[in-house]
């Protein structure tokens, strides 16, 4: 008889392969010099390819764990503890990784992030005709958030970040993924 995971070890599982692939594609594009903050299409790209690969790896993890651990039937509220813990643990392996990389691999990595952002902004702004004194009270507030960001608060924000976007998701998700017994199979 083989020995089934936990719901934390079948949740760890997914969301250290979820945190790898954050990772890996992470360390390519700064190996390639791919800077995601050039372009708002490059970034609405990679929030959309992002959030498309969240939404599988969970709706994946809460089918398998319902399906292979649980025998078929879930519940609500374990379906929404999957999902929210894969997102959990992934967001704390891929947020150690940054915490990482931008205190000892490349400390000046988030400002160039941060300068791109704005001069990509800022050219999408002006192709837009925006006023030029709310593109630079913009740019003033992008500049004042840069200069109170820090690697160890912005991990500890993303956690949270991730908890309450991944609620919500998880609680979509769940919502269609949850399978209750069969009363007449009991």
């Amino acid at each position: 008889m083989d020995k089934k995971p936990s719901m934390l070890q079948f949740t760890m599982t997914y969301g250290a392969i979820l945190g790898g692939l954050s990772i890996v594609s992470s360390l390519l594009m700064y190996l390639f010099g791919y800077m995601p903050t050039a372009s708002v299409s490059r970034m609405v790209l990679l929030a959309l390819l992002k959030f498309a690969v969240v939404i599988v790896f969970v709706s994946t993890g809460m089918k398998n764990y319902r399906d292979k651990i649980l025998g078929g039937s879930i519940t609500f509220f374990q379906a929404l503890y999957v999902g929210l813990l894969i997102l959990i643990f992934e967001t704390v392996l891929s947020g150690f990784y940054d915490l990482v990389f931008n205190l000892y691999i490349d400390p000046g990595y988030a400002n160039k992030m941060v300068e791109a952002f704005k001069s990509s902004f800022f050219t999408w702004m002006n192709l837009a005709g925006t006023p030029q004194k709310n593109i630079d009270e913009l740019m003033d507030m992008i500049e004042k958030s840069q200069s109170n960001s820090s690697p160890l608060p912005n991990f500890f924000s993303n956690i949270y970040s991730t908890f309450i976007f991944g609620t919500i998701l998880s609680l979509i998700v769940a919502s269609f993924t949850k399978k209750n017994q069969n009363p007449v199979s009991r």
